[in-house]
């Protein structure tokens, strides 16, 4: 995937992360590669922010928030590809998510994704991710931008008893680290999965995403075509999964963020 004014990154991996800087108050401040600009908000949809920024601020907007239980993060994508190409930036996206979870966390335990957009662990629903194209972009034609977001529950402390709903659990509850560590090491994976599709095509990004899908198969059983799943069963028979569709469903989420 290439970009205007924005995520294109030339290195071949993650980068190394300077020391931790600290922004007034003694929040965390993030540190980003320089194609990022962050803007931190207290409350709020981060999504729905990323989106009214981008128009104005462009790629590499990326709002975040950690409040309330609740990690958040969306990032400003300016495609040069028609929509139908572009759209598969979902992807890069989720195999950046699961791969920045994956280095901070217990490696015992199975990070997995549902297709196409929830994140689990160990078995439990973490959170998941969205993407939103700007209106008027036909299939093929570049949209003028899009936004893939991010939503983990960070912490459950609110609910009197966390153990009633056991098909979620939590970063905190999971021992991740810190929250900010895994917004930083998200940028870089990001940035490293845009590479490898720019050098070595489409596949590269979908390989990974597809050796994490839940439940596993045997290599060769699943394919992505146009987004959409399509899935060859032991029995000879193929099924397929509308991508739209089912992004368009969030079955992970609610009206005020991940379901618990």
């Amino acid at each position: 995937m290439t970009g205007r004014n924005g995520i294109d990154p030339n290195a071949a991996a993650a980068p190394t992360l300077p020391p931790r800087a600290q922004v007034d108050g003694g929040a965390r401040r993030l540190f980003l590669p320089p194609p990022y600009t962050q803007h931190r908000i207290e409350t709020g949809d981060v999504h729905a922010e990323a989106v009214r920024c981008a128009q104005e601020e462009g790629a590499g907007t990326f709002v975040w928030s950690f409040a309330d239980g609740l990690l958040a993060f969306a990032v400003v994508l300016e495609p040069e590809e028609k929509l139908r190409e572009a759209r598969l930036a979902f992807f890069a996206g989720m195999a950046a998510l699961a791969d920045a979870l994956a280095a901070h966390c217990a490696p015992d335990k199975p990070l997995r994704i549902v297709y196409p957009d929830t994140i689990s662990f160990d078995l439990a629903r973490i959170g998941g991710a969205r993407l939103s194209v700007a209106p008027g972009a036909g299939e093929e034609e570049a949209p003028d931008w899009m936004v893939f977001s991010v939503e983990l529950i960070a912490d459950r402390d609110h609910l009197p008893h966390p153990g009633m709903f056991p098909e979620t659990s939590s970063l905190k509850e999971e021992e991740f680290d810190e929250p900010e560590a895994i917004v930083e090491a998200f940028a870089s994976y990001l940035m490293l999965a845009f590479d490898r599709w720019r050098h070595q095509g489409i596949d590269a990004v979908i390989a990974p995403y597809l050796e994490r899908l839940d439940p596993p198969m045997p290599k060769g059983a699943r394919a992505l075509a146009d987004g959409d799943l399509v899935e060859r069963e032991p029995s000879g028979e193929t099924r397929r999964v509308d991508f739209l569709e089912a992004l368009a469903a969030c079955r992970w989420r609610g009206e005020k963020g991940p379901k618990l």
